[in-house]
């Protein structure tokens, strides 16, 4: 079942950011947890991890 991963809540009241790099590819198995992306804010850079377990299907910014 492909489910839509979307930027979470990471505080201060931040609810956009860059993408500065992709730790996974399409195509990837993760688990839940594993780092997928990080993200960089106005202030603060962040890793986000994979809320589930599974593979990945695409990749959108």
């Amino acid at each position: 079942m492909a489910r839509e991963f979307k930027l979470p809540d990471i505080g201060e009241g931040v609810h956009e950011g860059e993408v500065v790099k992709w730790f996974v590819k399409e195509g990837d198995a993760v688990k839940e947890n594993d780092p997928m992306v990080e993200v960089m804010t106005d202030k603060v850079t962040v890793q986000i991890p994979s809320p589930v377990t599974g593979k990945i299907f695409q990749l959108r910014a």
